[in-house]
């Protein structure tokens, strides 16, 4: 079952890495110039690539250390381990050190791993086969203490839900759809961060939602200023509620006095994520 992920050919780590979302139009950006790009050294060594803008993070991993556990793809690594066997110096303990930098942001982001599977005949400092894999992988345990991290091929149990779970797109901006009357699409993305800054507590009572039949624990996402008024889709102007407080902030007597008091919460627990 593991052979069906080794690599036949061996791709360019350019490619793969432009494949899964990474921008590469600085590659060229050297003495090699546009024809040599793939070879730049700033780049064709690293062993993880990180997307701020669109949170996308790639990982060069090897064949030979994927583990087969239960029907399972996992994968064992620790980069700060293997920086300090570098004694923290030289270009493999630097791309060690950038690789626990990313597996960081997965955590602290919550983010799914695109991942190149390396192959190779001998030595791992040369890679024969490569290939980008069609499937998302996903942390499953990070110390931070320590940098021992573990890695699962596949989607992610979902920790928090809301609403709009089982209905979920992948639209970015909201957007009208014709129904009986004018619906807004929400960023699932949106949701999904929103969700995991409440770390299933109501951002407003902060009392914990109640847990699903899945095991994920439910919350509702709410827009402080709605959509139709021309409210931001965006995680400053939404907030996790547990169901009353949500229904609170649309029926209750005073729920046009509840958007300043939502919107001074959501400005203070930015700050702190920031801080």
């Amino acid at each position: 079952m593991k052979e069906k992920l080794r690599p036949i050919e061996l791709e360019r780590v350019m490619d793969l890495v432009e494949q899964a979302g990474i921008d590469i139009s600085d590659w060229s950006n050297f003495k090699g110039g546009i024809e040599k790009a793939a070879t730049n050294p700033k780049y064709c060594y690293e062993w993880s690539y990180v997307n701020q803008n669109n949170k996308v993070i790639v990982l060069n991993l090897w064949y030979s250390n994927i583990e087969l556990v239960d029907g399972e793809f996992i994968y064992n690594l620790n980069p700060r381990h293997t920086a300090s066997e570098e004694n923290g110096a030289g270009g493999r303990a630097k791309r060690a050190f950038k690789m626990d930098f990313a597996l960081q942001k997965v955590v602290r982001e919550d983010l799914p791993i695109r991942v190149i599977i390396c192959d190779t005949n001998g030595s791992k400092s040369h890679v024969e086969r490569r290939l980008l894999d069609s499937e998302f992988w996903y942390v499953t345990s990070y110390d931070s203490d320590t940098g021992e991290c573990s890695l699962k091929r596949g989607k992610p149990e979902l920790k928090y839900v809301d609403q709009f779970v089982t209905i979920d797109t992948d639209t970015d901006k909201p957007k009208k759809k014709e129904a009986v009357s004018h619906v807004y699409e929400r960023s699932p993305h949106v949701r999904r961060d929103v969700l995991m800054r409440a770390r299933g507590l109501c951002e407003w009572c902060e009392e914990e939602g109640f847990t699903t039949e899945s095991g994920a624990i439910y919350l509702e996402s709410h827009h402080i200023i709605p959509l139709s008024e021309s409210g931001d889709d965006s995680s400053s102007n939404v907030i996790a509620l547990c169901p009353n407080d949500h229904r609170k902030c649309h029926y209750g007597k005073d729920k046009e006095s509840y958007k300043a008091e939502l919107l001074i919460i959501i400005i203070n627990r930015m700050s702190k994520q920031q801080s």
